[in-house]
């Protein structure tokens, strides 16, 4: 009786186990396909090259102008879950100046950012967002976690000046990118994305 009991408490048990694997199983796997790189390798498109508008001043003006054009004309041609330059492949940004105003050209494959295209349908229906994005530079630094840090710090500032503090939240923007280049021996970026407030 001892023995039969014994076995029958193995068998629930392994029973139990054998539910729980399924589970966690399951889990791990509608987890990973969210933990999957944003831009897929194999889901980029052509080359798209843009054209920003001239500007007087090459880092505060025709450079973050160019990232404007080159981002509203693979949303024109692709959609807006292809149109973050932080995931585009094989980008180049030249400047030139001329009669004192400067230009700079974007070209680059643009991926797929599959998780923005989530979380921006999420987004846009949950919330209430403005018309147009805003974009923001922030310090120069060392690295690329402390430039891109303070660049979503200097975007929030000026949301925050322009729309008031419940706007400026970065985790509630719209269709957020951040663009980093090298500037002497370190690195700053730009912060662009549309600000939205909870309904």
């Amino acid at each position: 009786m001892l023995r039969g009991g014994i076995s029958k408490l193995k068998r629930e048990t392994i029973k139990m186990d054998t539910r729980m694997l399924a589970r966690l199983a399951a889990l791990a796997a509608a987890f990973s396909m969210f933990a999957l790189p944003a831009a897929a390798d194999d889901d980029c498109k052509d080359f798209v090259t843009a054209e920003g508008k001239p500007a007087k001043m090459r880092d505060l003006g025709a450079y973050p102008n160019s990232l404007f054009a080159w981002r509203a004309a693979v949303k024109d041609k692709y959609g807006s879950e292809y149109n973050s330059w932080r995931y585009a492949k094989e980008r180049d940004v030249n400047c030139e100046q001329s009669d004192g105003e400067w230009v700079c050209t974007r070209k680059a494959k643009p991926c797929k950012d599959v998780l923005h295209k989530m979380l921006d349908g999420a987004q846009a229906a949950a919330k209430n967002c403005k018309s147009e994005s805003l974009s923001s530079y922030g310090a120069r630094k060392s690295t690329e976690k402390a430039a891109m840090d303070e660049a979503i710090s200097g975007w929030k500032i000026d949301t925050r000046k322009k729309y008031g503090k419940d706007w400026a939240d970065w985790d509630n923007a719209l269709d957020p990118d951040i663009d980093c280049r090298k500037v002497g021996s370190g690195l700053q970026c730009i912060a662009d994305g549309t600000p939205c407030m909870p309904k």
